[in-house]
């Protein structure tokens, strides 16, 4: 995709200059308001890696969104980041990492992205959506409890809900993907190996699914929306307010995204298959939400 179509902003929050990257359609301008996508790196990644490696690019061009990727910070600011060692983490809302225990601020830090990109870009503030992957996915869901007021829905992607009684301003629809062989993210959770080394409990992931369920009014009950190629989607509600919840399990699927290239070795990160492109999968969601709707 043509450089010019990557723009390099920043914020300062806290002290700290903190960078987000925007990518522009080819046919953008000023004249009509676009819907914005932010995509929430996983840990160790980095704005540009989510840029180049999942689509949103080529989606941006095919929806004419704005979609913008900010970037979490190390867990050591004083070394360079690294895959393996100083991972660029998000605080989700946990107390499992040095960004977390540091306090950073990374909801104001995002709130100011949106501030920032109003007055840089002509926004549907109705269409503001927000998808993650790993670290980004828990990210996604602090998001959408403490900035539920300012999106419109929320997609994440292997990730858990670490906000302890989570009280959103208002009920958001979810989409929620994860692959049926994440070592690193089951989804009945227990014991895992991340790849440096550590060990770390996770939560079934239904947990999530079900405080969602539960913070949109909705029941327990669901029904099937699709069951094809090891593809299944379920969804939850709507809610009173018409919000739903759908759960999407990939079968095969490792701690990838679906549909784009692998990044990690199988040893890490599990088997990939193109059973499901995730990223037009979010987007399709997304696009049905109705205007009014989120805010209901």
């Amino acid at each position: 995709m043509p450089s010019s179509n990557i723009h390099q902003h920043a914020v300062v929050i806290d002290g700290l200059h903190r960078l987000y990257l925007v990518h522009t359609p080819n046919d953008y301008d000023a004249k009509s308001s676009r819907s914005v996508l932010m995509v929430l790196h996983g840990g160790g990644a980095s704005a540009a890696f989510a840029s180049r490696v999942y689509g949103w690019r080529e989606l941006s061009h095919q929806t004419g969104c704005l979609v913008v990727f900010p970037e979490a910070e190390c867990e050591d600011p004083t070394r360079p980041a690294g895959i393996r060692e100083n991972l660029r983490v998000w605080n989700d809302g946990s107390t499992r990492s040095a960004v977390a225990r540091r306090n950073v601020n990374d909801i104001g830090y995002l709130a100011k992205v949106l501030d920032d990109l109003r007055s840089r870009f002509t926004v549907d503030e109705n269409r503001i959506f927000v998808t993650g992957f790993s670290s980004g996915a828990s990210m996604t869901f602090r998001v959408g409890v403490e900035l539920a007021d300012r999106v419109a829905a929320i997609a994440p992607m292997a990730g858990h809900l670490c906000i302890k009684d989570p009280a959103p301003a208002c009920p958001l629809s979810m989409l929620y993907l994860i692959g049926l062989e994440d070592p690193l993210n089951p989804f009945d959770g227990g014991p895992t190996r991340l790849p440096w080394g550590a060990v770390r409990h996770r939560p079934p992931v239904m947990d999530s699914i079900l405080t969602w369920v539960r913070l949109i009014g909705a029941s327990h009950r669901h029904r099937l929306l699709r069951h094809s190629d090891g593809v299944r989607l379920v969804q939850y509600g709507p809610g009173p307010g018409g919000h739903e919840v759908q759960l999407c399990t990939i079968a095969g699927q490792g701690h990838e995204w679906p549909g784009a290239r692998r990044t990690l070795p199988h040893s890490v990160s599990g088997p990939q298959t193109d059973k499901l492109n995730a990223t037009q999968a979010v987007w399709q969601f997304f696009s049905h939400i109705r205007v009014g709707q989120e805010k209901a």
